[in-house]
């Protein structure tokens, strides 16, 4: 089945979420082929995971952002997530049966990984998949960010497992959901790092796309070498 590839303009997080559960809802309802779609935010927005218990208050203020960005809720799972207006963020729906994915959750996710790391390294990042993480470290990891409640966790502070990382720093967070016949994978790519104006240095164990470059990149740039990541690997 063809693919279609949506690049869209900066939209608010509200409106991002609901694009992409309505192309999995379309896709379920075999509405629509197999969608990339590469997107990124019109202003600062935190972002959670549609477990995640901090829905009923205010991620930032929990974790002491400043006033004055959105809050919206996943239908991924996946810990918090502070979006700025340099992130490129991935969504992709294609039927989880296809025969490109080898059968299973984590071998799924893994495949995908390998399309964002062709898509980084075509910009010069030298970006691999992740090893797995133990719960020991996890749990290391939860402390030192002084983070006590686990639906409190924050997508950045560690890279789980078959995620994306360089220089052995989180570069990429990704999370799924499974329907019916559907998957959708969120992924959010770390482009400049600004999390030291909102949060204290030791919640952050990642490292951004402009950091290893030493240069800006465009959000251009970076959506069309998604593009032909996705095309290689998938064989499109």
């Amino acid at each position: 089945m063809a693919w279609q590839t949506i690049i869209d303009p900066p939209a608010s997080g509200k409106e991002n979420m609901e694009k992409d559960i309505k192309l999995f809802r379309d896709f379920e309802a075999g509405l629509i082929p197999p969608t990339l779609r590469i997107y990124s935010w019109g202003k600062p927005c935190v972002s959670y995971g549609y477990s995640q218990r901090v829905g009923v208050r205010d991620p930032s203020a929990t974790l002491g952002t400043s006033a004055g960005w959105e809050t919206v809720k996943r239908p991924t799972g996946g810990g918090i997530v502070f979006h700025n207006e340099a992130e490129v963020t991935y969504s992709l729906v294609m039927d989880k049966n296809d025969p490109r994915l080898p059968k299973g959750l984590v071998s799924a996710y893994k495949v995908i990984s390998k399309a964002i790391v062709c898509a980084l390294r075509k910009v010069g990042v030298d970006a691999k998949i992740g090893t797995k993480v133990s719960r020991l470290r996890r749990a290391q990891s939860s402390r030192h960010q002084g983070i006590k409640e686990k639906g409190e966790e924050l997508c950045f502070a560690w890279p789980a497992e078959y995620e994306v990382v360089c220089q052995g720093k989180k570069i990429v967070g990704s999370a799924q959901k499974r329907g019916r016949k559907a998957l959708l994978q969120q992924g959010s790519i770390f482009v400049r790092n600004d999390l030291q104006n909102v949060l204290p240095l030791q919640h952050i164990n990642a490292i951004s796309v402009e950091e290893v470059l030493q240069r800006k990149i465009s959000f251009k740039e970076i959506a069309y070498a998604l593009v032909e990541g996705f095309s290689e690997i998938f064989q499109l």
